[in-house]
């Protein structure tokens, strides 16, 4: 059985219409009920998403970005990527979800 990493998810808000979801763990079928579920602070234009702390990341976990992602734009604001790992801007560019996601520069 592999070693399953629980999902953490920190919320920060740096600016008043921005808010900062900084990720760790597994983002999986298992743990994406923790992110999905998540209630955003009212009012904020941008979605910043750290990556950089998530150690894997499944088709569940791609969705659950996505929804993220609608869920910004539904809220009027805008959501990108501001740290990952290489092993997940390979995997984001081999999903073709770098298109979707403004992803942070090489």
């Amino acid at each position: 059985m592999l070693d399953k990493t629980p999902l953490s998810i920190g919320v920060e808000a740096p600016e008043p219409d921005v808010v900062r979801l900084v990720l760790g763990g597994d983002l999986d079928y298992e743990t994406v009920a923790g992110l999905t579920g998540l209630e955003l602070p009212a009012g904020y234009r941008r979605l910043d998403v750290d990556l950089s702390g998530v150690t894997f990341l499944d088709s569940s976990g791609l969705a659950a970005l996505i929804r993220l992602h609608r869920r910004a734009e539904q809220d009027g604001g805008a959501m990108r990527v501001v740290a990952l790992t290489p092993y997940l801007r390979d995997v984001l560019r081999m999903t073709a979800m770098d298109r979707l996601f403004a992803l942070p520069p090489d």
